[in-house]
């Protein structure tokens, strides 16, 4: 590994560590699973490194006793996975530069590494950081070691997971480890707080999340992620304007 390579590393790895903990014990969570349902560490291995969604991980280990249909399949991964079509939108001028990485970068966006880009875009804006093509270079593999780095946890966490629940009865009784998602959000949050000047992106947010939310929980986050986009739209003169 080179030098750049190596200070890129350890760059990223700082913001991975708010994502560690979530990881390890969420994908443990589905390791867990795995191993209630009978199967070996090699799956949840195989699952993790390809398919690498933890929502639709949890519904696959069903899936996977339960003999699902294709179009079933098809159709589920669709609602549960909506939200990335608005995350690909968001990455269009962060992943407009060629290369390999790119592909990893596309392949391996979920809500926290994609939460955790943002924040370190916010801290690179607030510093008013201009890249030159070498500083470009650099920040294109700091991304990409972060998003490796946050994969590498989940698929630790879920290996690791199968093996206790395997080897460990009680573990399969654990409860409330699903409560280190909304806590890491909130950390995310009160950093995008912190640095933001202007907090009106952030309150369409909060609004239309807890307006959908009260009119269907079941599908709030599709809702209010169209919601946003559209507040967002309609705002988007006055806040070019006042340049938020």
């Amino acid at each position: 590994m080179s030098c750049s390579e190596i200070r890129a590393l350890k760059e990223a790895f700082p913001y991975s560590l708010p994502i560690m903990a979530t990881y390890l014990l969420m994908g443990a969570v589905f390791g867990i699973m795995m191993a209630n349902a009978g199967y070996s560490p090699w799956i949840s291995l195989f699952m993790s490194v390809i398919i690498y969604a933890g929502a639709l991980q949890y519904i696959a280990v069903a899936w996977l006793a339960g003999g699902v249909g294709f179009v079933s399949i098809a159709l589920i991964t669709l609602s549960v996975n909506a939200r990335q079509f608005f995350y690909a939108i968001a990455c269009l001028k962060r992943y407009s530069f060629s290369g390999w990485r790119k592909w990893y970068l596309i392949f391996s966006v979920t809500d926290e590494t994609f939460a955790i880009l943002n924040l370190k875009e916010q801290k690179s804006a607030q510093a008013k950081v201009m890249l030159d093509s070498t500083q470009q270079i650099h920040n294109q593999k700091v991304m990409f070691y972060i998003s490796l780095l946050n994969h590498c946890y989940w698929i630790a966490g879920c290996v690791c997971g199968t093996i206790l629940g395997n080897e460990i009865s009680f573990i399969r009784d654990i409860q409330g480890l699903d409560f280190i998602v909304v806590a890491t959000f909130c950390v995310l949050l009160y950093e995008n707080m912190r640095l933001k000047e202007n907090m009106l992106p952030i309150a369409i947010g909060v609004f239309s999340t807890l307006f959908c939310f009260v009119l269907d929980r079941e599908h709030f986050l599709s809702y209010a992620l169209v919601m946003i986009v559209c507040v967002l739209l309609i705002v988007r003169k006055y806040m070019q304007k006042r340049g938020i």
